[in-house]
């Protein structure tokens, strides 16, 4: 069990990259109101990467739980297409906001 824990093979292949988990965690927080939420408006995208992936999840797996896609037959949003989509918007915005920004005059 230890190393099928250490390998993430219990996590979702979006999952199982850590990268590929900061861009999931990131695109979360820019498409949901989270800051509106009572009880997460706390929770920032790494505490709630680390929450998720670090101790709900692999408590879970030890338990013999894991993540996986429904099959039921929904047309369900493509993760892929909407993490791409954040991370489109957020490197736009770095894009104009470094453009506005002005260098600092000796």
């Amino acid at each position: 069990m230890d190393g099928w824990l250490k390998s993430g093979k219990y996590l979702p292949e979006p999952l199982r990259d850590f990268h590929d988990q900061k861009d999931v965690f990131k695109a979360i927080h820019a498409t949901v109101n989270v800051e509106g939420h009572e009880y997460a408006k706390t929770v920032d995208w790494v505490a709630g990467q680390c929450y998720v992936i670090d101790i709900f999840l692999w408590w879970m797996a030890k338990r013999g739980y894991t993540l996986q896609k429904t099959r039921t037959r929904l047309q369900f949003r493509d993760l892929g297409q909407d993490v791409a989509a954040a991370n489109e918007l957020r490197t736009k915005r770095l894009i104009d906001l470094m453009r506005t920004t002005k260098e600092p005059q000796p």
